[in-house]
């Protein structure tokens, strides 16, 4: 039924109510307590272990199938890799490169030529790839967009190859690709629609003109969190900031292994709330691996001999200015070495990465000077205005999941799988399966072969219906279109013109929360001491911003506490508003702010609320924050600094 968006008297407003003109959604997610006892108390048929978009997205499709589910995130959802992407979701440019060239980037036309090649593998994965991209970005409409990059050409032979290599991209996502087409533009309109772009490249090639590609742009910890509360409404249970202690057999006490070398039967997992510190069962019929970097550590739970089967590579990005890129239209290149670099907007400033280095697993990744001093470097190839290190206003690094195909030998870089896999560990039917590697792009055909695998060998699961995801839309979309019909430029007109948010906000609110963006105005307004500004348009009261600078308001603490399952500063500053990603300094300044809003919220005892603070200090302090010092820009023709292995 439809209903007023706004019903609250605002302070000394004698009775003057603003309503909208868009109904509210009314499904909210059950608390997090709530969940917590469901999965002490029932048995479940799948139990996934990991929150990230792999897990997250096995939660989704087995609970569209209509099995029981649980999931368990040791952190917060999305907290590890998950929410450190470049935000894109695409097919892949380098694996399209590298499907015809066994040198990238080639320096001459002979160069071109004597390392031409043709390796299937690669363009079957692209085209894969391509397929989800479409998917995905029709899947959260509100969260996603085409952004178009370009890639400057500098010698005249490019030109012809490029065209070549956006018209191929084009061909093989097909007819229904989900964003524009490829095309080459003029030295004119690439200087116009990148002022930035060097005339020349370092080697004194001038600009002949710029490839023009599309992929989609994404929130990724919060399309995390979305997956998460879509498989919630499908009716899965999930917990965050629950940690795996061991693994139960099929009879329900801890697994200690046959001694056989099998994974053998594995019947659920021994787990501790650590917000709680209490201890309890999960008991599922299968149990899905989704850790990522973590993976070998629950494997080894279920068989202590088991080779490692991950490869942590780190990949550091920056976040920049808005001045860095144009604000519609992102760059991306090859680097000197052959690696992919993307400069590109992103919620009003400029994210640059990424690097790719040999690291340590870690739950707290952090970027190196090398690295930051490799990505500004690069940068510096390809803009005129030099970017020294303070502009940086954020640096963090992210573990990717390389996954070494099972039987491989440890030393064996040759065998890392280009794409993902999914293991059995043992031949017991309800034996862990692993599912590892893979890209954010492929979250949903990685679940779907994932659940594929555990009902095709385990009997227990034989009433899964078919795979639905691919008609699946996210929670926020307005997948009846009974809000605003698929159309979110209503929505922002509605917060805008009919509730009085300000125009960024609106944007702000629209992007990372679609048509749950009425149900946070909604609690805002019913509190407008906490939420509101004490300044007023038009007779009604504007949302209270977190910092002056960006659009990030207060209620979005209270919400993520409330229907989002936040349960720490850093989940909030990191996770929800991603406040900390754009600005690290203004993260910590509107810390007491969060703290203060969260421990209302929760009730945290003043002692409790202070640790709190600390421990967000130290975390953006330690992974956030970029170096401060200054560096000169690297002048045409001089090389960089390169990489430093973390």
């Amino acid at each position: 039924a439809r209903v007023d968006l706004l019903a609250a008297r605002d302070a000394g407003d004698d009775g003057e109510l603003c309503a909208a003109t868009l109904p509210t959604p009314s499904w909210q997610p059950p608390a997090r307590e709530q969940m917590l006892e469901r999965l002490e108390r029932d048995e479940f048929d799948v139990l996934v272990i990991g929150g990230g978009a792999t897990g997250a997205g096995v939660a989704m499709d087995a609970a569209t199938r209509g099995l029981r589910v649980a999931l368990i995130e040791r952190g917060d959802y999305s907290s590890g890799t998950s929410s450190r992407s470049t935000k894109l979701i695409h097919g892949g440019l380098r694996y399209l490169a590298q499907a015809f060239q066994s040198k990238i980037p080639p320096r001459s036309i002979l160069d071109l030529i004597i390392h031409l090649r043709f390796e299937p593998d690669y363009l079957r994965i692209v085209a894969a790839d391509l397929a989800e991209r479409a998917w995905m970005i029709q899947s959260a409409p509100f969260m996603t967009r085409a952004l178009p990059m370009m890639v400057p050409l500098y010698r005249w032979w490019e030109v012809p190859l490029f065209w070549i290599v956006g018209t191929l991209y084009d061909l093989i996502a097909g007819a229904g690709r989900g964003v524009p087409p490829s095309r080459i533009v003029t030295v004119e309109e690439a200087r116009f629609q990148v002022p930035l772009l060097r005339p020349e490249d370092p080697d004194g090639n001038r600009l002949v003109g710029g490839l023009v590609i599309y992929d989609g742009q994404q929130n990724d910890a919060r399309m995390g969190l979305h997956i998460v509360l879509t498989a919630i409404q499908a009716g899965a249970s999930c917990a965050n900031y629950v940690q795996v202690e061991g693994l139960l057999d099929a009879s329900g006490v801890p697994f200690a292994g046959d001694g056989s070398g099998d994974g053998g039967a594995i019947g659920g997992a021994r787990v501790r709330d650590r917000r709680t510190g209490k201890t309890f069962h999960v008991r599922a019929k299968q149990v899905v691996n989704a850790c990522g970097v973590f993976s070998d550590a629950v494997r080894q739970m279920a068989q202590p001999t088991a080779e490692p089967m991950m490869v942590p590579s780190y990949g550091t990005h920056v976040i920049l200015p808005d001045y860095a890129t144009s604000a519609q239209m992102g760059m991306v290149w090859f680097t000197k070495d052959g690696r992919v670099l993307y400069l590109l907007p992103w919620e009003g400033s400029a994210v640059a990465g990424t690097t790719d280095a040999p690291g340590e697993i870690s739950f707290e990744p952090r970027s190196s000077d090398g690295e930051v001093d490799f990505i500004l470097g690069e940068c510096n190839r390809v803009v005129r205005e030099p970017l020294r290190r303070d502009a940086v206003r954020s640096a963090w690094a992210g573990i990717r999941p390389l996954v070494r195909k099972p039987g491989a030998a440890a030393g064996d870089t040759k065998a890392l799988s280009r794409d993902h896999v999914v293991e059995r560990l043992g031949t017991a039917p309800d034996a862990l399966v692993t599912i590892a590697g893979g890209k954010w792009t492929t979250y949903r055909k990685m679940a779907e072969d994932a659940v594929d695998v555990c009902v095709a060998h385990n009997p227990a699961l034989s009433h899964a219906r078919p795979c639905g995801t691919l008609e699946r839309k996210l929670v926020g979309s307005d997948e009846t279109g009974e809000i605003c019909d698929g159309s979110f430029d209503r929505l922002i007109v509605t917060l805008r013109d009919d509730v009085g948010v300000e125009a960024d906000v609106a944007r702000h609110l629209k992007f990372n929360y679609g048509t749950r963006a009425l149900q946070l105005v909604e609690m805002a307004r019913a509190e407008p001491h906490r939420f509101c500004a004490d300044d007023r348009s038009g007779g009604r009261a504007r949302l209270r911003r977190l910092h002056a600078q960006f659009p990030h308001v207060d209620a979005e603490v209270a919400f993520a506490c409330r229907f989002e399952f936040a349960q720490t500063p850093s989940d909030v500053l990191a996770q929800r508003t991603r406040l900390c990603f754009l600005d690290a300094d203004a993260a910590l300044s509107v810390l007491p702010r969060v703290v203060e809003i969260m421990a209302e919220e929760k009730g945290w005892t003043e002692a409790h609320a202070a640790q709190e603070a600390e421990q967000a200090r130290v975390f953006l302090e330690a992974t956030m924050r970029a170096p401060r010092d200054t560096i000169p820009a690297a002048p045409a023709g001089v090389a960089v600094p390169q990489a430093a292995a973390v």
